[in-house]
Parts: C-alpha cells; sequence; structure tokens
C-alpha cells in the first residue's frame, strides 16, 4: 500500500508539473480584455482548479504515507479523542 501512495504521489508531483508547463504556455495566449474571459483565459482558470486539486491531494498523501509509516513503526496512536 505504502509503495502505490508513494508511486501515486510521484505521478501527482509530475502531472502538477506538467500542468505548470500548460499554465505558462496558455498564459502566452491570454487575453488582455478587461470586459471578460475567453476560451483561453477560462482554460486558465480550469487548470488553476486541477492543479490545486493534484497539490491538495498530493499532501493528503503524504499525510496518509507519515501517518501508515508512524502506525508500523510506533503501533496505535489515537489523533483525536472524544471530548466529555
Amino acid at each position: 500500500m505504502m509503495e502505490e501512495l508513494t508511486d501515486f504521489s510521484s505521478t501527482l508531483v509530475d502531472k502538477s508539473k506538467s500542468i505548470d508547463s500548460l499554465l505558462n504556455e496558455l498564459d502566452t495566449f491570454k487575453s488582455d480584455s478587461t470586459k471578460g474571459n475567453d476560451q483561453i483565459d477560462d482554460s486558465i482558470a480550469a487548470l488553476q482548479v486541477i492543479k490545486k486539486n493534484a497539490d491538495d491531494c498530493n499532501d493528503k498523501i503524504d499525510t496518509i504515507v507519515n501517518n501508515l509509516m508512524n502506525y508500523n513503526e510506533d503501533g496505535r496512536k489515537y489523533m483525536y479523542t472524544a471530548n466529555k
């Protein structure tokens, strides 16, 4: 499981870098209009959302990997407890 998550994380990092490259390329075609967005502007906005989501997913995968490594090394520890 750990290896699969680590591989998935690496793939997300690579894809995030690819999205950066696409954003840089599309930025050269960005509209100068202040009246609205064209298809390029809309695509840039959508790609920015995808990049943020990919980076957020990668952060969550890192949390999972760290939690599982800690569990394997130190055993079960409760991270949250119910307040009484």
